[in-house]
């Protein structure tokens, strides 16, 4: 008897032991994946899903505190801990003295959306002067005819088509409109520009593929360079607005000379997998408003979009 009870305590003793391995393990294994050194295809993709794995761990150091490893544990809670508060910026306390803002609404609506028609109609009631609909499927063009007499709208005409499935309706004068074709219709993004009180303000509106594969992953980054590079030599005020299908911490968002939304008001997440949990933690940063120096982020909120598994980005740009 007695040795029996030796031996269920040994396998006990071995089994705590083992669980205690596997977690310290798998708060190492996240914690690499989430800074892998490689830009390949697969460490992109690892880095993207940063702040889940560094969740993870944080609540994988936190069971291990119960064992006798709470050194082990506090290491990996403080380097998860350290990793999490660099991603999420302070917000900019930074005022502009201009009150001229310009009020735009973004939203990637999916097209498969059955809610289109009611969303429409309610957004023709609130007050913006630009809004921005990604995957607005061509079968819902009948749509946007409220919005003629009211707005000037790139994406209705026959020949302009849907360009990408993305659709831009602003209260303000669109005076100049141009698809730039990457690779014919399959990749591209638009170029606007509106006149705001007197000035040009060039909009870019892309949505580059999602990097589902090698090649979609390529020409996602392509096409980040090609807005970057022309961004670059734009010598009117400008704003980048779409899902872009990257977070803010990939060395493919590579926007050195822009302020953004992320970087200017609190930690957002735009794209949300699960119905069931949203948050901080479990979604992605992938939708994304990017502007000069002559801009500056007034306000930001973040709402949900029945029918979507985006949500809305509604700002306001202060122009100097």
């Amino acid at each position: 008897m007695v040795d029996y009870i030796e031996q269920k305590k040994s396998i006990k003793g071995w089994q705590k032991s083992l669980l205690k391995w596997l977690g310290i393990v798998v708060c190492i294994v996240c914690i690499a994946c989430a800074y892998i050194p490689f830009e390949s295809y697969y460490g992109d993709l690892l880095i993207s899903l940063r702040m889940p794995l560094l969740s993870f761990t944080v609540v994988c150091s936190l069971l291990l505190m119960l064992t006798k490893s709470k050194g082990v544990a506090l290491l990996m809670l403080l380097a998860s801990a350290v990793g999490l508060g660099t991603l999420i910026p302070l917000p900019s306390s930074s005022q502009l003295s201009s009150q001229d803002t310009i009020n735009i609404k973004q939203i990637n609506l999916s097209y498969t959306n059955p809610f289109i028609a009611e969303h429409l109609t309610a957004l023709k009631k609130q007050t913006w002067d630009i809004l921005i609909l990604q995957e607005f499927s061509d079968l819902n063009r009948h749509l946007l005819r409220p919005f003629l007499t009211q707005a000037d709208l790139f994406g209705y005409r026959e020949v302009e088509g849907i360009p990408y499935g993305i659709v831009v309706i602003s209260r303000l004068p669109i005076v100049y409109r141009q698809q730039i074709k990457l690779d014919g219709d399959r990749l591209g993004y638009i170029k606007l520009r509106v006149l705001f009180k007197n000035r040009m303000i060039t909009t870019y509106v892309a949505h580059p593929p999602s990097p589902r594969t090698r090649q979609h992953w390529h020409n996602r980054n392509r096409l980040l360079a090609s807005i970057n590079a022309s961004v670059l030599s734009e010598k009117t005020p400008w704003l980048v607005a779409g899902d872009l299908n990257t977070v803010p911490w990939s060395s493919y968002f590579n926007f050195a000379q822009a302020n953004s939304c992320y970087s200017q008001a609190n930690a957002y997440t735009s794209f949300t997998p699960f119905d069931f949990i949203d948050s901080m933690f479990t979604g992605l940063p992938i939708d994304h408003c990017l502007f000069s120096r002559e801009l500056s982020l007034d306000n930001l909120s973040v709402t949900p979009f029945k029918g979507s598994d985006h949500k809305m980005l509604s700002y306001a740009l202060g122009v100097n």
